[in-house]
């Protein structure tokens, strides 16, 4: 049951518990109080044969029934403080796992989060640790009262006849082999069991977010047999599971019934030569029948604790990813906001490609350069690299001469605004999603962001204005209001550097007419990295950025680069929109 690796879990696990010692402590008496009480039980049985029914004493007539009912009345309030006590200690653990892992994904860097994936993170979070709790919880109660439980017994047992216990005590070493075998197989599908949950929570996430692709596409079948084969392969790690489990049970307390007829048989031959009273021959029975339910919960415990550190072990896999490096403290001051890069390339993980090759680009401060290129080309790359979400395989970037490695990683990202196709939103009102991460910002600042946005008109139609709620990612706003909002955000982060990736492509043209326009207004003395697809909003670029490949092939402005007859001639006359 717990191999050397298991014990490390389990202690690591336990930490969560250690600030809680002195409900700890109250519990770990109520256990063995419970513990205490079992063999009691046999205690007065044995007095009240011998006492009450063969010597006929008068005062055990009323003592052994009072004694009987303390002892279960005992027991049954030390049972009541134990699991209360067990229990808000392994919810306060619950609490303190998920806020550490929380805050761990906080601080993850962008490689790990495309590693995982949203779906295997969650169910790390909302799977996991009702697993690993269940071991901090149920099992170590479990084993220390069972455990307590069954020493006290065997110490009653011995007390009365050592000869007949030991003779009981030789299925001991098979009991173990079989938990142990046990163990390890459960182990295994525990394992399994966790990484069919992230996948099917993933694919969940999926067809929960993509439900209009789906429909469109007519991939209902598809996606019901995706996630049917997932589910399945769970179901069949669960069962296998509960199938090894189910059979250690039984194959226990077949062993232990077979011990206890032997002593059974050699307990009533004793009594009947008169070594027994009848008294301890009913409590001998009684103290060995007595050990048969702990001794199930042992064993059946063995289940909870190996899906416990199965989960255990994925929540420390996560735990122990390492945080986002900040290799720099240094900051600046009267920013300007140029960029340059000197002989950058950049290879993603597993991949045995560059995704940047050799770039040597200056990006002036206070102007517009645009990214243009094939998808695929770098252009997302280049500015995942300007954030920091990754950093250079070699080569460097400067910002106003300085390398942007030894540059703080968060004041890095405070001159910088993003204003994304891809709006995100969050569930909360119009004014906390404008302020987003700044939540001294005043109401007037919000307001005046938001008429620089256009974005006021209508909100000041909303039922409750800014203290409006927009729904799961501003699904109770349309498309073009949305890209507002996200506008405003960045008129109100008020950041020196400015990327936009075009969000106007999929919108009317009244709404496009109005983004346009708070963008052009953004654009004002910034530093501004337009990510294109559309031609319309290139043309006016102070310097055309063309990336091939991972190459910088060409760069000059709108007029430039059509007589050259290159690589971005050829985009442009292929049509208005560049495929991003």
């Amino acid at each position: 049951m717990f191999d050397r690796k298991t014990l490390a879990l389990y202690r690591r696990l336990l930490r969560y518990i250690v600030p809680f010692k002195a409900l700890i402590a109250v519990t770990l008496v109520a256990l063995l109080v419970i513990a205490a009480m079992e063999p009691a039980i046999a205690m007065v049985l044995k007095n009240l044969v011998d006492e009450s029914l063969i010597a006929k004493n008068p005062d055990s007539f009323v003592i052994m029934p009072l004694l009987l009912a303390g002892v279960f009345i005992i027991k049954g309030v030390a049972e009541y403080f134990s699991k209360v006590f067990s229990q808000w200690i392994a919810q306060k653990a619950i609490l303190a796992i998920r806020a550490d892992m929380y805050q761990k994904m906080q601080y993850l860097p962008y490689s790990v989060f495309q590693a995982y994936g949203t779906g295997k993170l969650m169910s790390k979070i909302t799977y996991d640790v009702p697993q690993a709790s269940n071991a901090l919880s149920t099992a170590w109660v479990v084993i220390i009262r069972d455990s307590l439980t069954i020493m006290a017994l065997v110490a009653y047992l011995l007390y009365i006849s050592w000869q007949l216990t030991l003779l009981m005590l030789v299925v001991g070493p098979i009991v173990a082999f079989i938990i142990d075998k046990t163990s390890k197989l459960m182990r295994h599908s525990s394992k399994s069991m966790q990484q069919n949950m992230g996948q099917l929570t993933h694919q969940l996430e999926e067809g929960l977010t993509a439900h209009q692709d789906i429909k469109i596409y007519g991939a209902e079948g598809y996606e019901q047999k995706r996630f049917k084969d997932t589910a399945t392969d769970l179901l069949n790690n669960a069962m296998q599971v509960t199938k090894v489990s189910a059979l250690s049970v039984p194959l226990v307390q077949v062993l232990a019934a077979i011990a206890l007829a032997g002593v059974v048989y050699i307990a009533m031959q004793m009594s009947a030569q008169d070594l027994f009273t009848p008294g301890e021959l009913l409590a001998y029975i009684t103290a060995m029948a007595l050990t048969f339910e702990p001794l199930r919960r042992l064993t059946s415990i063995n289940e909870v604790i190996q899906k416990g550190m199965a989960a255990a072990e994925s929540i420390f896999d996560l735990l122990d990813q390492p945080n986002e490096t900040n290799t720099g403290s240094l900051t600046l001051k009267n920013l300007k906001g140029e960029l340059h890069f000197h002989n950058l390339q950049f290879q993603y993980p597993n991949s045995n490609k560059l995704a940047l090759n050799h770039i040597n680009l200056t990006i002036p401060a206070g102007k517009t350069t645009a990214l243009v290129g094939q998808s695929g080309s770098g252009k997302s790359t280049l500015v995942n690299l300007i954030t920091r979400f990754y950093d250079p395989c070699s080569g460097e970037i400067l910002l106003d001469n300085t390398n942007i490695l030894i540059l703080d990683r968060h004041f890095l990202r405070e001159q910088i605004a993003l204003v994304s196709q891809k709006v995100i939103l969050f569930e909360d009102t119009i004014a906390a999603n404008i302020a987003y991460g700044r939540p001294d910002v005043s109401t007037e600042n919000i307001i005046q962001a938001a008429k620089d946005a256009h974005a006021w008109e209508f909100i000041e139609q909303q039922p409750m204005g800014l203290d409006t709620n927009i729904g799961e990612n501003g699904n109770l706003l349309s498309g073009g209001q949305r890209q507002r909002i996200a506008i405003a955000r960045a008129f109100l982060k008020n950041a020196p550097i400015l990327i936009m990736d075009e969000a106007t492509s999929a919108l009317d043209n009244q709404s496009e007419k109005m983004i346009q326009q708070a963008m052009e207004t953004l654009k004002q003395n910034r530093t501004v990295i337009l990510i294109a697809h559309r031609l319309s909003t290139i043309e006016n670029a102070d310097n055309i950025v063309v990336l091939d490949h991972g190459n910088l092939v060409e760069q000059g402005s709108h007029t430039e680069l059509l007589k050259q007859q290159g690589e971005y001639a050829k985009l442009y006359q292929k049509g208005e929109d560049i495929d991003g």
